[in-house]
């Protein structure tokens, strides 16, 4: 695997899965078909960095600037710099912290059971207005504690997985370079995605993986034929507060 990326590289092999995979199998190939954006102009990614007194991951930096600004890649692809998943601005959003500051974690995250022993559970009988309330106020609690965007400073989102689960690239911090999963929309916290020998796992390393599990066949959905006709034209969708 290349350790740094080489644009003529990734367009020969985006050229060669597009070829391979004419009924777009790879999961996510449906959404980017193999494309990617034009590169993103270098004064935009100076200006961010000079706004918050930062330099971008240089592998993360050079797709962007040289390569293309978002597009074909792992899941539904590389999103465009400074938008969610939903292709809305992240900065001043409520998910993306302050990329000024230091990502706070080293290790998986998660709030204790502890915690979410707290949910409302209503036992049966309890009116519907009791139970609009007290799930309104877990919610709040869950907006203070579990999606509070400080939880993801330094880092920025890069990639839907689907049914709102993310992934991040962190900018600036001891994890600096590294990409995490944000597994909160099943409860799950978030958690650093990890080679099989257990190191952290770079941009360069993300997206030139993506190539190799492609080219191998991982993650190709079924045949139409093999899916159930209840879940045929099916596709996620992100699951939000």
């Amino acid at each position: 695997m290349p350790k740094t990326l080489d644009k003529s590289t990734i367009v020969q092999r985006l050229v060669d899965l597009d070829r391979r995979d004419r009924r777009r199998r790879v999961f996510g190939a449906a959404s980017h078909q193999y494309k990617l954006n034009p590169p993103l102009p270098v004064s935009v990614v100076e200006a961010f960095e000079e706004r918050h007194g930062l330099t971008l991951p240089e592998d993360y930096r050079l797709f962007m600037t040289e390569i293309g600004n978002g597009g074909a890649g792992p899941y539904y692809g590389v999103l465009r710099f400074g938008k969610d998943d939903e292709d809305r601005d992240w900065e001043g959003g409520w998910l993306v912290g302050d990329p000024s500051k230091p990502f706070p974690h080293t290790t998986a995250w998660n709030l204790p059971k502890s915690f979410w022993d707290g949910e409302p559970c209503p036992p049966p009988g309890t009116p519907l207005e009791e139970e609009d309330r007290l799930m309104e106020a877990w919610h709040k609690v869950l907006e203070e504690h579990y999606w509070n965007s400080a939880i993801m400073n330094g880092a920025i989102p890069i990639c839907h997985k689907g049914c709102g689960l993310l992934q991040w690239l962190v900018i600036y911090g001891e994890q600096r370079g590294f990409i995490w999963d944000d597994l909160r929309a099943d409860d799950a916290g978030i958690t650093p995605v990890l080679k099989p020998s257990g190191e952290p796992v770079t941009f360069s390393n993300w997206y030139m993986g993506w190539f190799d599990d492609s080219m191998r066949g991982k993650g190709k959905m079924p045949s139409p034929p093999d899916i159930p006709w209840w879940q045929r034209g099916w596709r996620p969708f992100p699951r939000r507060r």
